[in-house]
């Protein structure tokens, strides 16, 4: 295989010699994507083409210049254009000079000039003035823009990540804080885009793309919000030159240095005195303390004139906090054996039979003491007590000091070498620390706040270097090299101390290496989960990636040709003992559910089955990772050729076509191969084994056939019906770029991930006092190695087949008198064959272990996945917008979005799993995607007051002193609810991999819904749903309902005070969430928890709101009033 790499490699090496001798690395990255286009028709007053007229764009404030000639039927194309604000000159003999100035071209945009000119001397010259915004009419993708004047005025929430904008954009479900500080310290945001996962997104920083390699649902960088000039956002039929994007391909251009000094000096603080009391905040406690920070500056300007510029910002993040947060931990009088609060009795396990049927109760739902396990006494004593005694769930109210510190730098150079070659080169840089609180102290628990427990610290790197070479006005060579680097690294606390092994005496747990040791971990069915209660720690990661793209640029008549390749390369390099499927960390962990106290046929096990459970010692689940080497790594490529064809068919048609080619080698470790499990029944000699790929005679790319007929083709039509109206229809099929080596990262022999399941839901797998059992590192010999039975692996299939995502779309735009620009357009999206896990060691409904798959052949009672294609998802929606760009001091931009998305449940992202596997059941999994949003309404606005010197009234003295310099900037959004599953008790379903939905007994009338927020008030009608307690699934479809709608407004008031000509100082004011409105969350949603009252009313347990919507603000739901000051000159 690695011959086969090689020569496919080398084969594009000569494309890339023809088209340039350019810079050196890659992976998605299109270098037109990082400039613009100015196209148009040059005509006389009677409509004639002008053939031969000299088209000249110049851009003042660098001196940035290109001219072309007009064709035969009078069109021109100025391509590779950067960014920015431009003259355009026209002149011809016989006719008067042309010149439009104030023409903004944008990156990756092309932008229309049509030009009629005037009989008469050149010497003469016609002025006009570009409009603020003109109609998109020359590509056919579904395309936004965030501006400069948006990202500087409109109100964004404390961070100020420009992410937060994406809320105002059509088809964008709303952007949410994604994973820990330590693996996002830039703090992006998740979001899904026309249906598609996260994943599937492309964002480009000056064209380099930002995947964080591990997690690639999110960036791994995020600029300053000051240093970025325009975001550039395609969201639908994709040009063949945009590649790896299904969702959103956006471009982020950073700031330039101009031939004029410019810059900014900032600070933004908010404090607990200026926000509101959050409204899950326990009666009688105060505010938190907490204080954040945001300060810093930009200044860019000429090195040397008209030819070399620079700019660079600074940006610091200061956040401390008393955090706290509402967790569940035993009651007082469970914690003492005594299960009176419970309204179902606690069942004898040492009663009845195996398959837990014929229990009789704890005499006086009491537990004996001499039957409790002297490691769950210890534990039972250092659990903190409740501070709400009365609740059952969310009685505890955890607090911890949180601290977190973010410094960012963003550094460019431009370079006008000749007037032929132009270059640049950016910089960035992110360091960061964190101190995160956890619930349960000294005993860890879940983090307060940060997402992992302890200190996180690490920096991360980007790069980019990008030339252009004019060799012709109609042919032009650009190349672009990126690099990224994501350094990051988290301890949980007592790291050093081996808490599992000395201090409760559990076999198996710690080991002898320093990220082994800590606390094991608890997790309890419906108790909030302490000791080592992530996975995933510690971790120490350094992900590098590597892009290099060459692109030549054609233009042939009325053709306007693009072609390049992409070669690209991704690096994992991790000491982390993580298996995705596994069940604990590398210093182990015990699972106690509530069947082993329960009654099979009887009411669903609650929390006080499962507390009983652990007070008696009886876990129904050890876990334990081994990681054998120090630390582990892959090793994953890519491989890119593309063809696009802009024909101006005539003065009012252009149509867009091409296609894209791409090649994914297998990964691969840096020494060998990855590794491939060969199931039993199927696998021949190999069955029940794995193959060490690269080791003795096995392949090093695992006999895994990629195919290398991955081809996108695109094909869009632009027809300007009138001057001010334009029809575009679009079609674009992009690949599934999912780098397949996150989900094989982690495998036996490399990490063993062991799990101990027990025979069924009713029994226990051991005693807590036996710990874990002990595994022995493997020799890898010839590279064919036995596999234990309790290990969880994850393998490929004999060809590896990647999913796919079409987009396409019909909108009609319209201008408007004013500068208003309407459009509504139909896009869709149908993602096929979405990578994930596919679970083949599933069991049936009532058949426990025995009914596994493959337990028949070698008693494997364990997951064992295959990564491959786990299903479909279809989205269609009305997408609506009405925008006027700032001008003459005001600007507004109104959205609408109607939409429908099906997908399968349990599939939110590249890497999950469908919530029941069973192949005769998957059908069940049909539901609404999980970021299906019905209705989702935005509208911003920016109004400078018409008083003070330069505007309406109050021009001068005390009226412009006070009422001069008032603008008013706001942001509101509403959403529809997000979808959720009732969900039951799994325990009487009995079907090992496979999640559990509710019984429906509501009839036919749709479920009710009760609005009640906070403890003891149910949201929806409980009584029209039941828990499934008979081996069966429930009869309630998956995400059926929807939670809580938002409305959410953000408010802004600035006063503007011109210091000098030149300096003008803003003191700004801003209050997000300005109504101080709840934005709740979904509704605990498992049946199985629901508790009555004496008298049959509603207690709790099931339906309850304690919590608020993940809005992308860190939690911070309540009203936040910042007050920032900003110089400008």
């Amino acid at each position: 295989m690695m011959k086969t790499k090689s020569m496919s490699l080398w084969g594009l090496l000569p494309v890339a010699v023809m088209l340039a001798v350019g810079h050196f690395g890659a992976v998605p990255v299109e270098a037109q994507i990082l400039y613009g286009t100015v196209v148009g028709n040059v005509t006389d007053p009677s409509g004639a083409a002008i053939p031969g007229a000299a088209v000249v764009v110049t851009n003042r404030q660098t001196n940035w210049t290109r001219q072309v000639s007009t064709g035969p039927a009078g069109g021109f194309t100025v391509s590779t254009v950067p960014g920015g604000t431009y003259e355009l000159r026209v002149t011809l003999e016989g006719f008067r000079t042309y010149v439009q100035s104030g023409l903004n071209v944008a990156t990756n945009t092309v932008t229309r000039a049509d030009v009629v000119m005037q009989l008469g001397q050149v010497s003469e010259q016609i002025e006009v003035s570009a409009q603020a915004l003109a109609l998109q009419t020359d590509r056919a993708e579904v395309r936004s823009e965030v501006t400069r004047a948006t990202l500087e005025n409109v109100p964004v929430p404390p961070g100020r990540n420009y992410q937060q904008l994406f809320v105002t954009l059509p088809g964008f479900s709303q952007p949410r804080d994604s994973h820990s500080i330590p693996s996002n310290p830039s703090r992006a945001l998740q979001f899904e885009v026309n249906g598609t996962v996260a994943a599937s997104n492309n964002v480009r920083l000056d064209g380099a793309t930002q995947f964080n390699v591990w997690l690639p649902h999110v960036t791994a960088y995020v600029p300053a919000l000051e240093s970025i000039e325009a975001v550039n956002v395609v969201t639908g039929s994709f040009d063949a030159e945009q590649g790896l994007a299904g969702g959103a391909a956006i471009n982020v251009q950073i700031k330039s240095g101009t031939n004029e000094v410019h810059g900014s000096a900032f600070e933004y603080h908010n404090n607990n005195k200026t926000k509101a009391k959050p409204f899950f905040l326990p009666q009688g406690e105060r505010n938190p303390r907490a204080t954040f920070n945001q300060f810093g500056g930009t200044i860019g300007g000429p090195i040397k004139r008209d030819r070399i510029f620079y700019f660079g910002s600074y940006e610091g993040t200061t956040d401390r906090q008393f955090a706290g947060g509402l967790y569940t931990v035993p009651t007082v009088l469970s914690r003492q054996g005594i299960m009176t609060e419970s309204n179902l009795p606690v069942y004898d396990p040492m009663t009845g039979n195996i398959n837990g049927q014929g229990r009789t109760p704890f005499p006086n739902q009491t537990l004996p003491a001499a039957r409790m396990s002297r490691p769950s006494l210890l534990l039972n004593e250092l659990l903190p007590m409740p501070t709400d005694p009365a609740a059952f769930q969310g009685n505890l109210f955890a607090q911890g000091i949180y601290g977190f510190d973010r410094h960012t730098i963003d550094a460019k150079t431009n370079f006008n070498i000749t007037d032929k070659l132009t270059s640049y080169v950016r910089y960035s840089f992110l360091d960061y620390s964190a101190n995160m609180p956890t619930s349960h102290g000294d005993l860890g628990g879940s983090v307060i706040r940060g997402g992992n427990p302890g200190q996180g610290y690490g920096n991360t790197h980007s790069l980019t270097a990008a030339m252009t070479y004019t060799f012709s006005p109609n042919f032009i060579i650009d190349s672009n090299f990126g690099y990224t680097l994501m350094d990051t690294n988290v301890e949980q606390p007592r790291l050093e101390e081996n808490l599992g092994r000395d201090f409760l005496g559990l076999p198996g747990t710690n080991g002898t290496r320093r990220f082994e040791g800590g606390w094991p971990g608890f997790g309890i069915n419906n108790h909030t989960a302490f000791g080592m209660a992530q996975n995933y720690m510690p971790y120490f990661r350094s992900d590098p990636q590597w892009q290099w793209i060459v692109n030549g640029n054609l233009t042939k008549g009325a053709h306007n040709l693009r072609f390049g390749m992409e070669l690209g390369w991704q690096h994992l390099n991790h000491i982390q003992p993580e298996f995705y499927g596994g069940a604990g960390p590398a210093s182990g962990r015990f699972n106690f559910a509530g069947g082993p106290t329960g009654l099979n046929g009887g009411p669903a096990p609650n929390q006080w089955n499962s507390y009983s459970t652990f007070l008696l010692g009886l876990p129904t689940q050890v876990a334990k990772l081994y990681q054998w080497p120090d630390q582990y790594n892959t090793r994953t490529s890519m491989q890119s050729l593309y063809f696009r064809d802009q024909w101006q068919v005539n003065r009012r048609v252009t149509l867009n076509f091409g296609t894209r080619w791409n090649y994914f080698p297998m990964p691969t470790r840096s020494d060998r191969g990855l590794e491939r499990y060969f199931f039993p029944g199927a696998g021949g000699e190999l069955a029940n084994q794995v193959m060490v790929c690269g080791v003795g005679a096995a392949p090093r790319d695992c006999g895994v056939r990629q195919s290398k007929r991955l081809f996108a083709p695109t094909i869009g039509l632009a027809y300007r019906m009138t001057d001010t109206t334009v029809l575009r229809m679009g079609y674009g099929l992009n690949t599934d770029p999912w780098n397949i080596a996150r989900a094989m990262r982690t495998n036996h022999p490399l990490l063993t991930a062991q799990t101990v399941n027990a025979v069924n839901s009713w029994q226990p797998v051991s005693r807590f006092e036996d710990g874990i059992p002990v595994l022995t590192e493997p020799d890898l010999g010839n590279g064919i190695i036995p596999i234990p039975q309790t290990v969880v692996t994850n393998t490929l299939d004999d060809e590896f087949r990647r999913g796919y995502v079409q987009s396409w779309n019909v909108t009609l735009q319209k201008q408007f008198r004013g500068g208003w620009v309407a459009q509504a357009g139909y896009v869709a999206t149908r993602q096929t064959g979405f990578l994930g896990y596919e679970e083949r060691n599933y069991g049936f409904p009532g058949g426990g272990a025995a009914s596994r798959v493959y337990f028949p052949f070698t008693q494997r009672n364990v997951s064992t996945a295959v990564v491959n294609r786990i299903g479909n998802s279809t989205y269609d929606s009305l997408q609506t917008s009405l925008e006027r760009r700032f001008a003459n001091g005001f600007q507004m931009n109104v959205m609408y979005t109607f939409s429908k998305c099906i997908g399968i449940a349990g599939y939110g992202n590249s890497g999950d799993r469908a919530s029941i596997k069973i192949p005769g059941y998957f059908h069940l999994n049909r539901s609404q995607c999980g970021q299906h949003q019905p209705h989702n309404y935005s509208t911003t606005g920016i109004w400078e007051l018409p008083f003070g010197k330069g505007k309406n009234w109050a021009t001068s003295g005390v009226g412009a002193a006070l009422f001069g310099g008032w603008q008013i900037n706001g942001m509101l959004n509403m959403y529809s609810g997000s979808p959720f599953t009732v969900g039951s008790s799994g325990a009487s379903l009995n079907a090992p991999e496979n999640g559990q939905r509710a019984h429906w007994v509501g009839g036919n009338v749709k479920p009710r819904k009760l609005g009640g927020t906070g403890r003891g008030q149910a949201f929806y009608d409980w009584t029209q749903f039941a828990p499934v307690t008979t081996p069966e699934f429930g009869s309630l479809g998956f995400n059926t309902l929807l939670g809580p709608g938002l409305i959410n407004l953000d408010m802004g008031l600035f006063r503007n005070f011109q210091i000098t000509e030149r300096v003008r100082m803003t003191f700004r004011a801003e209050a997000f969430n300005a109504t101080n409105t709840p934005h709740f969350g979904n509704p605990s949603n498992n049946i199985s928890n629901l508790r009555l009252n004496p008298d049959g009313s509603f207690s709790s347990g099931v339906f309850e709101i304690t919590g608020v919507r993940n809005t992308g603000r860190e939690g911070i739901d309540e009203r936040v009033f910042r007050f920032g000051l900003r110089f400008q000159f």
